[in-house]
């Protein structure tokens, strides 16, 4: 296999997640005869980093180590098969919304979409939770009892997006606004079944799994359960298309930008 990726191009994508001890889901693919071909990744001598937990995300240090450990991770996957990263695609803000908005123009532009999102505090809102939860830091825990526990992934993430950006070009994706662009009235991910749906929506576009063995082969492109998998490869897949195949939640300009493919694609 490495012979035959030895020119090629990867992109990649990552399901941030933070949860402690939980192996991150990263997907890395290439473009391939025009379709977007995962890598198994589970099958390397080396494993992706493990998250340390949402009161590891209010430490700077824990972030920035966390951080280092995935570019590791993708530094070695890139090595291994010779490839070269073209573009990252996270799912997670790559930096806090601006003091001046009530939502990132990204979110604001979901929310008139139908689009729910999570909304990114600002830098100052984050001081303030990261205040709030240094006695529980310093006392070890409880973990349920940290605040904010939906948004601290985020903190995670823009330490993610810091120690990648001169990797490869790294831009923000939300795998359920992919997901609503190419089929709008789609149920949540939780549902039974709900997927492999959804991957299957996302074939059609990608050519990815067309086959058996490509369904094979599902189970080893990334750690995480089902859905996590589902949404790396989503990340990867939206990372290899062109900007004219995308359109754009919010301003590129403002650095505050949530890419989804187009439906004509």
């Amino acid at each position: 296999m490495m012979s035959e990726l030895m020119t090629n191009k990867c992109y990649i994508g990552i399901d941030v997640a933070c949860g402690r001890n939980k192996p991150l889901p990263i997907c890395v693919g290439v473009r391939e005869q025009g379709r977007f071909v995962p890598l198994p990744l589970l099958d390397l001598p080396f494993k992706p980093p493990r998250g340390r937990g949402n009161l590891a995300t209010l430490v700077a240090a824990e972030n920035e180590a966390y951080a280092a450990e995935v570019r590791e991770y993708i530094e070695q996957v890139c090595q291994f098969y010779a490839l070269q990263p073209a573009v990252i695609a996270l799912d997670s803000p790559l930096q806090p919304r601006a003091d001046t908005l009530d939502f990132r123009l990204a979110e604001r532009a979901l929310l008139d979409a139908g689009i729910r999102c999570y909304k990114t505090p600002s830098a100052s809102e984050f001081s303030r939770i990261i205040e709030k939860g240094q006695p529980l830091v310093a006392a070890g825990g409880p973990a349920t009892k940290v605040p904010h526990p939906m948004q601290l992934f985020m903190l995670a993430g823009f330490a993610i997006a810091k120690a990648l950006r001169d990797v490869a070009e790294v831009i923000e994706v939300f795998p359920q606004a992919t997901i609503r662009t190419l089929w709008p009235d789609a149920p949540h991910k939780s549902g039974e079944g709900q997927p492999l749906l959804q991957l299957a929506r996302i074939a059609q576009l990608s050519g990815w799994p067309a086959e058996d063995d490509d369904r094979e082969i599902l189970t080893r492109i990334s750690a995480g359960r089902l859905h996590d998998k589902v949404d790396a490869y989503s990340a990867a897949w939206v990372a290899s298309l062109p900007e004219s195949q995308c359109e754009v939640y919010g301003s590129v300009a403002d650095e505050d930008a949530i890419w989804v493919p187009r439906v004509s694609v």
